[in-house]
């Protein structure tokens, strides 16, 4: 099996999407014009399949969304929206014709459990910072919910552009009156459900600091300085970092690792039975089942019989 199928186990489930540029390449460096279609996109696809956003951030060369989907499909079908389009109009701004991403997104179930929800919420917020691009992530210079959430903001404004009804009618490629004021809506993390509006407020204010202690330990014990917004944006685009090696990343947020190994075991078992019903469909049994939320696999070709 090349791929393994999608599965985020329990409807509903908070999952951690990320995907990274090819080669790691810098082609979502960030300019008002940048941040102001990728936000445009995703606010866009928010309001054409109703996902729940919690946090994210846009990188040069990857991305991280914090979301809660219904299903995967639901989940393919926000994600394929956000990165097709991310490609096809930030290719045209940097001049890019290759290939713009460099695998299929990678999701991440996180446990529900307020510990692994607060974990992986920090981890999103700290990028940026964590990698020692800017000091706080309330400076990054591209698309991020930091300074909304910091703020006590719920939305963040962008542009998005109908190219189609924009080319049939043989208009410029930056004509306003073919584009829409798009909105993208953050909802608090189902963990702060139970605070009040001044304590979720106070949660974020506190995650920020938190963050920003943790980066300035971590620069003054080994010595090194953050790149700064203005060296990030005056970054060539298609270029990569060098000795570039990204890490694999897990299948699964917890913070123990019995928590891991039991969704492991959920997930090996889905395998095992999507493998054993995508046998049978190749064999052609009629009424196959594959587990829930599972596309099945296209079928071989078969020629059509000489007449």
């Amino acid at each position: 099996m090349a791929r393994s199928p999608r599965s985020i186990e329990t409807p509903g489930r908070i999952v951690e999407i990320t995907s990274r540029t090819v080669h790691g390449r810098f082609l979502m460096r960030p300019s008002e014009e940048v941040n102001e279609l990728i936000l445009g996109i995703v606010g866009r696809a928010q309001a054409k399949y109703g996902v729940e956003l919690f946090a994210f951030v846009f990188l040069s060369n990857h991305l991280h969304m914090l979301m809660r989907v219904l299903g995967v499909e639901q989940m393919a079908l926000f994600n394929g929206f956000v990165k097709g389009n991310i490609a096809r109009e930030l290719g045209v701004v940097h001049q890019w014709r290759e290939r713009f991403w460099g695998r299929r997104y990678h999701h991440a179930p996180v446990k529900d459990t307020e510990a692994a929800q607060i974990k992986r919420f920090r981890y999103v917020l700290s990028n940026s910072c964590k990698e020692g691009l800017v000091r706080s992530p309330l400076d990054w210079p591209g698309v991020t919910s930091a300074r909304a959430l910091y703020n006590g903001e719920t939305e963040l404004k962008g542009r998005w552009f109908d190219r189609t009804t924009q080319y049939r009618a043989g208009a410029k490629r930056g004509d306003l009156d073919y584009s829409s004021v798009e909105t993208v809506k953050l909802s608090p993390m189902p963990f702060l459900a139970d605070y009040s509006a001044g304590d979720q407020h106070q949660f974020m204010i506190d995650a920020v600091r938190q963050v920003e202690q943790e980066a300035s330990e971590h620069r003054a014990e080994h010595g090194s300085r953050f790149m700064g917004a203005r060296l990030i944006m005056s970054q060539n685009p298609h270029k990569a970092p060098k000795n570039f090696t990204p890490s694999p990343a897990p299948h699964f947020h917890t913070t123990t690792r019995e928590e891991y190994l039991e969704l492991l075991e959920i997930r090996r078992n889905r395998q095992i039975a999507y493998c054993q019903a995508a046998e049978k469909l190749r064999r052609g049994e009629p009424d196959v089942v594959f587990p829930p939320d599972c596309y099945p696999p296209g079928l071989p070709y078969i020629p059509p019989a000489d007449t």
